[in-house]
């Protein structure tokens, strides 16, 4: 899933940029807005109400893994989600005034995420560069320069690439969306071409078979063995809802890892729910779902070459093309000395 609505980040700042920092307190950069936290807590509502029955009433930590990335808006997202999903039975609340559960969630320092932020990766960011100097995304990348060259002037940086226009379209919605003044210049026509090259670069970064088993590929193998579809009885699924909070990245590496179509951004608050039903014969089958984020709706997303509702053998074998090798699995793990992990977890104790 997508956190929710936040304030800037630093990076998304340019020059002409009407607003400050203080137009940000009291949340600060890169922070989630009171409406960014509701947007999550009713993800956690929405999977109580459709999963009720199967998960029961009672939180156990049997029940549920949650993990984030490593920043503060993913983790509070997760929090939330989890406030909606598990409000306190009778009997499990320990303050009159407070109807929330203290549970447990995880992150790894974003250097070593190869889950979720593989962007970092060596193997990844080669295969990118070679994937940029292709023709064809040359080409639909250059196509944009009188684009690029509108924005030098109104924003004050020299923008050359999509990448910048994609910083610039998240700070400029996230200004949107804390009722900010958006600039003059950001008129519709201007929105839509940003959307457009939003949609090239989550086309890029996905862009060949091995991109995508980097970026959202480490995401569908854990999804299965999560689901444990052999019937490994060493590898039972001990969980019975696994929840993953991150970035709107994922959520189009997902979909393109699964040649999904998303007809619009992904919103805050979107997520891909995968469901992993059994028949009256014990035969396994998947089901994928886009929850829309601020919108809420729920779309069930079918798969080329398969039914809605998936058995689990043809989801294996459509999938089966970008699920990483352990080479590629390890690779933020292979790439990082003993002195940099040192200096991560001493960065880490320095900060608390």
């Amino acid at each position: 899933m997508r956190h929710g609505e936040r304030t800037p980040l630093l990076k998304e700042a340019y020059p002409k940029d009407e607003h400050d920092t203080s137009d940000y307190e009291p949340w600060s950069l890169g922070q989630l807005t009171n409406k960014g936290k509701m947007t999550e807590y009713q993800i956690g509502r929405m999977l109580r109400e459709r999963y009720d029955q199967f998960l029961g009433s009672i939180y156990h930590p049997r029940d549920v893994y949650a993990v984030s990335t490593e920043y503060d808006r993913t983790k509070m997202s997760l929090q939330l989600t989890l406030a909606g999903l598990y409000p306190p039975q009778e009997f499990q609340q320990w303050n009159s005034n407070l109807k929330w559960l203290a549970i447990p969630t995880y992150y790894v320092p974003e250097k070593v995420d190869m889950l979720l932020r593989s962007l970092h990766c060596p193997l990844y960011i080669t295969a990118l560069k070679e994937a940029g100097n292709m023709n064809e995304v040359r080409e639909k990348i250059e196509s944009y320069h009188n684009f690029y060259e509108f924005l030098s002037e109104k924003t004050g940086l020299n923008v050359t690439e999509p990448y910048q226009v994609y910083e610039f379209y998240n700070g400029l919605m996230a200004q949107k969306n804390m009722n900010l003044t958006l600039p003059e210049w950001y008129t519709d026509e201007v929105h839509r071409t940003m959307q457009e090259i939003m949609f090239m670069c989550y086309d890029n970064y996905s862009y060949t078979t091995q991109l995508k088993r980097l970026n959202g590929g480490l995401l569908v193998k854990k999804f299965i063995d999560n689901m444990n579809p052999r019937g490994d009885p060493n590898n039972k699924p001990s969980r019975k809802i696994y929840i993953y909070s991150a970035h709107e990245l994922n959520i189009a590496a997902f979909a393109r890892a699964h040649n999904i179509s998303i007809l619009r951004l992904p919103d805050y608050g979107s997520a891909f729910i995968v469901e992993k039903l059994r028949d009256e014969n014990s035969n396994f089958y998947v089901r994928i779902v886009y929850w829309t984020g601020v919108s809420q709706e729920l779309i069930i997303r079918k798969l080329e070459d398969c039914d809605e509702i998936c058995p689990m053998k043809t989801y294996l074998e459509l999938t089966r093309n970008v699920i990483p090798s352990n080479e590629e699995e390890n690779c933020l793990w292979d790439n990082i000395t003993k002195e940099e992990v040192l200096q991560l977890y001493s960065e880490k104790l320095n900060l608390n």
